[in-house]
């Protein structure tokens, strides 16, 4: 257990902002020595489980503890940090736990025991993007990023790109045990799959490159650097709308088409704000939109009253003209999951500091824009879910992604969430305008390149014109099929290698006796 435990802390090594992947595979291949090493009987199962999870542990631990961060904005919450960045990596490593624990209950080592591996931890990761909401942070694919490899996940998806990781560094180990023609087989298979991706990936760069220039829509990514620790100050809201409308209406403004504000950019109800809404209204000429991060309220005929983190779309007579309400929300960030257990128990929901949770909206949207490309709204961290970022039934033109990351300090947490950004620009073939209230905001094109970037903790503003739209992706349309058949592929395989690699190693033996039979005859006459 402390081997696995230090192998999944250095696996954190291929994850932003080290991305060093080939770290990652050499951790893997050392998870699988540990787990094969153990597999075999009810004992093992407990035993291999056991490994998985330290992995997870040092895994999650070491991607994860920047999540504390947001525990030091409010003293009341100070408590929890310790138990935040302890139980929430222990609780994800039981996923790791699971797949070791399912891998060694099939009776199957060596070559055949790394696919089998493999298949059970794809699809377990798979498991983890949904189940209990989903919190698919941290994907091993997510190591491929700088590397034309990635483009690969235009067809098979994140998912797919992290069942070729564990494949990668599940067979190595085997390959190099034994004396069996056949162990070399899953290892050579997994080195032909990241070539040919890898082609893939450069052929699907140059075609980007090639495809014929449309009109240019210009746009303003505005980050006003808004720390959690200025909040609290007594003039924060003055400096920070100083702050907004200095870099709104900054040399080269009258030629924008679009100006983004990140989530939750202001502390209060903007909507509601009618001279906050005229002083944006003033910021813009005719033509001219906005897009701002919001906090808003409806109350019902009920008398209740509902909030939600919003996207607003504002047009330059200071009108909101439209808005996406934020549908996936963070448990215990936006909302109390079992909300009377939890407040029976001190623990209280992040988002009592605006009255109460947030409502979740009704789903993924595709807003149209006056006379400009339409696009698809995500909020903070809806950004995360392969396959759930884009409304079906309209694809949009490019994906704005406003986000709050002065929760995630300023260490690993903001690049890892660019990451995941970068990748949903990949397998949706979409331009991603990312505006991040500390960093790190972003332009980034349909092939998961950062064209333009505001630093952290800078206050600045990205102009740009909006990177043009890849055709519709094969992961667009098909989703995780293709994916979901390799796992079956790869799991059967798994199955059908072992009894072959022992029917061949038995004949081995066969024709090895017959060989000392008739040495000896030889030797009789």
């Amino acid at each position: 257990m402390g081997l696995a435990l230090l192998a999944g802390l250095t696996a954190v090594a291929g994850m932003a902002p080290f991305n060093l992947w080939p770290v990652l595979i050499a951790s893997l291949a050392g998870l699988f020595v540990l787990v094969d090493g153990v597999a075999g009987g009810p004992r093992g199962i407990r035993r291999a489980a056991w490994i998985g999870w330290a992995f997870g542990f040092g895994y999650f631990g070491a991607g994860l503890y920047w999540i504390g961060e947001a525990f030091y904005v409010d003293p009341d919450t100070v408590w929890m940090m310790p138990f935040a960045v302890t139980l929430l990596p222990a609780g994800l490593a039981l996923f790791h736990a699971v797949a070791c624990g399912l891998a060694a209950a099939v009776p199957r080592r060596g070559p055949g025991g790394a696919l089998i591996l493999a298949a059970s931890f794809g699809a377990i990761e798979f498991v983890r993007s949904f189940i209990f909401t989903g919190f698919p942070w941290n994907l091993f694919g997510s190591a491929f990023i700088d590397i034309p490899v990635a483009e690969a996940a235009s067809v098979v998806g994140v998912y797919g790109l992290t069942l070729l990781a564990l494949l990668l560094g599940f067979t190595i180990p085997p390959a190099f045990r034994g004396r069996h023609i056949l162990r070399f087989a899953p290892f050579a298979v997994a080195v032909a799959l990241f070539a040919a991706a890898w082609v893939y990936g450069a052929l699907h760069l140059a075609a980007y490159a090639a495809l014929p220039a449309e009109p240019a829509t210009r746009i303003r990514i505005v980050q006003p650097d808004n720390p959690q620790s200025e909040k609290g100050r007594p003039d924060y809201v003055r400096r920070l709308w100083q702050r907004l409308k200095q870099l709104t209406t900054a040399p080269g403004a009258d030629r924008v088409d679009i100006f983004v504000w990140p989530e939750g950019v202001t502390p209060f109800f903007l909507d509601e704000a009618t001279e906050a809404m005229t002083a944006i209204g003033d910021m813009m000429r005719p033509g001219q939109i906005m897009l701002a991060g919001s906090a808003r309220r409806e109350i019902g005929n009920d008398r209740t009253t509902r909030f939600y983190n919003a996207l607003l779309v504002i047009d330059a007579s200071g009108h909101v003209i439209d808005a996406y309400d934020k549908a996936h929300l963070v448990p215990f960030g936006e909302y109390l999951p079992f909300p009377d257990a939890f407040r029976a128990l001190g623990i209280a929901s992040l988002t009592a500091r605006i009255g109460g949770a947030f409502t979740p909206g009704p789903g993924l949207r595709t807003l149209k824009l006056p006379a400009l490309p339409a696009v698809g709204p995500l909020v903070c961290y809806e950004i995360l879910f392969p396959g759930e970022v884009v409304d079906a039934a309209q694809r949009p033109k490019w994906l704005a992604n406003v986000t709050d990351d002065s929760w995630f300090g300023t260490q690993t947490g903001p690049h890892q969430h660019l990451t995941a950004a970068r990748f949903r620009a990949i397998e949706e073939g979409l331009p991603v305008v990312r505006a991040a209230t500390t960093g790190i905001s972003a332009l980034i094109d349909a092939t998961g390149a950062v064209l333009q970037t505001a630093g952290l903790e800078t206050a600045q503003y990205i102009d740009g014109d909006l990177p043009q739209p890849f055709p519709a992706t094969v992961f667009s349309q098909c989703g995780h099929s293709i994916f979901i058949l390799s796992l079956v592929v790869g799991a059967l395989a798994g199955l059908l290698l072992g009894p072959i690699a022992t029917q061949n190693h038995s004949g081995s033996e066969i024709l090895q006796s017959t060989g000392l039979i008739h040495q000896a005859t030889n030797r009789i006459h």
